[in-house]
């Protein structure tokens, strides 16, 4: 377990090489997986908001290869493809319903 917070836990794992996924739990229900697949420049400890929007093509790619085109909106929950300007960050989010 990488983090507590009262009801929330939330787990690192790397899925296979290339792939890192957070898994976020509150109380014993898997609320939300957070995905981020590796580029060149993480490497380089390299980060600009235009290697960040390139992931987020990385992903958005992956995505519509996979699953066709958006939106991802499904029974138990739904899957997006953000980027976050303040995070620094492009992620795939897989987020369950209640």
């Amino acid at each position: 377990m990488d983090f507590v917070n009262n009801e929330w836990r939330h787990y690192k794992i790397e899925l296979e090489p290339g792939m890192i996924s957070s898994v976020h739990f509150k109380g014993e229900r898997m609320d939300r997986v957070f995905l981020l697949m590796s580029i060149p420049s993480d490497d380089r400890d390299e980060w600009t908001e235009q290697l960040e929007l390139e992931r987020k093509a990385k992903h958005d790619a992956w995505l519509r290869a996979e699953l066709g085109n958006p939106p991802y909106k499904y029974s138990w929950g739904r899957v997006d493809s953000e980027f976050d300007g303040k995070g620094c960050v492009s992620e795939i989010i897989v987020t369950y319903d209640e």
